[in-house]
């Protein structure tokens, strides 16, 4: 009787959970040597029905940022490394201390953002830093040997 039991426990357990994508999440974390960095918002589910918002800076697995981005990965851990993070004061803050290691393990459930950036994101300063990069870009782009966009034909 206990047998029988057991064996609908854990097939109970086993429907209540996506091996298979849990699975692929920590091989995909694993093998990959790649890292690229990304902005997320984490939602995370506080005890008295409140929801907790977290914005960081990481590094993460690149294989594992294309399977969640292309939804092959909906369930799993996902690993942020060299962790910045988003303060109140609107200035970013390096997650490494003497307390913490600069990682952070989260669920990919709890994920409801994520952005590729292209540059490491520099501690002490807030979202200028990207509008400086912008504004170069778009600097770039606008003059044509001295002669500017709108005297371009279209």
């Amino acid at each position: 009787m206990f047998r029988v039991v057991m064996i609908v426990w854990m097939v109970a357990m086993l429907q209540g959970c996506n091996i298979d994508s849990e699975y692929r999440a920590l091989h995909a974390m694993g093998d990959d040597d790649q890292r690229v960095w990304a902005f997320l918002q984490i939602n995370v589910q506080e005890e008295e029905d409140g929801v907790e918002s977290y914005y960081y800076f990481a590094q993460i697995s690149q294989t594992l940022y294309q399977g969640i981005s292309r939804n092959q990965l909906s369930e799993g851990f996902l690993r942020l490394e060299n962790v910045r993070y988003w303060g109140n004061d609107d200035l970013i803050y390096d997650y490494k201390d003497i307390e913490y290691t600069g990682e952070i393990v989260f669920r990919i459930e709890d994920i409801q953002r994520i952005s590729l950036i292209n540059n490491e994101p520099v501690v002490g300063l807030g979202y200028e830093q990207y509008e400086a990069q912008e504004s170069a870009s778009e600097s770039e782009t606008v003059s044509v040997e001295g002669v500017s966009d709108e005297a371009l034909p279209l």
